[in-house]
């Protein structure tokens, strides 16, 4: 008989469903623990160039490998700079806030930092500068939302 666990090993032996809960909560502060470990960064494959790589997408549109990718971009000067997503290769930059008729939008990347950004259904993203070094996040987990089975106990 498999060996059950009770509420603090996550997996398909684990008896308690709010497992994840239990486990992202703290007691000592009263509040969910949050641990940064790093993200899997990677460079943009460069068009035409074999196993070429970059992270400057100041030159032209990168396509993004699917929708809902995710991107880390650090802006290396001292000041603001942005990227904007667009559904055609032929978009263009835009300055932080601009926007163009297709309703595209340039997202600011604020000094020295780090941003994150989702590309919801973009296919498409270009810097407005060679400060930023725009990577993809290596992350391709999802939650599926599964409906719940009516039991007679649930009927009013």
């Amino acid at each position: 008989m498999a060996d059950i666990k009770k509420r603090n090993y996550p997996g398909n032996n684990t008896q308690d469903a709010g497992a994840i809960d239990n486990l992202t909560y703290s007691n000592s502060s009263g509040a969910r623990k949050t641990a940064e470990v790093g993200r899997h960064l990677l460079p943009f494959p460069t068009p035409g160039v074999g196993n070429g790589y970059t992270t400057d997408l100041s030159s032209a549109a990168y396509s993004l490998p699917g929708a809902g990718r995710n991107l880390a971009v650090y802006n290396n000067s001292g000041s603001v700079a942005s990227i904007t997503f667009g559904s055609s290769s032929a978009i263009t930059a835009l300055a932080a806030g601009a926007t163009d008729s297709s309703g595209n939008v340039g997202l600011p990347c604020q000094a020295n930092a780090w941003s994150y950004f989702a590309a919801g259904y973009s296919n498409y993203v270009i810097s407005s500068s060679s400060s930023l070094l725009v990577f993809l996040i290596n992350d391709d987990t999802s939650i599926q939302a599964v409906a719940q089975a009516m039991t007679s106990s649930m009927i009013p």
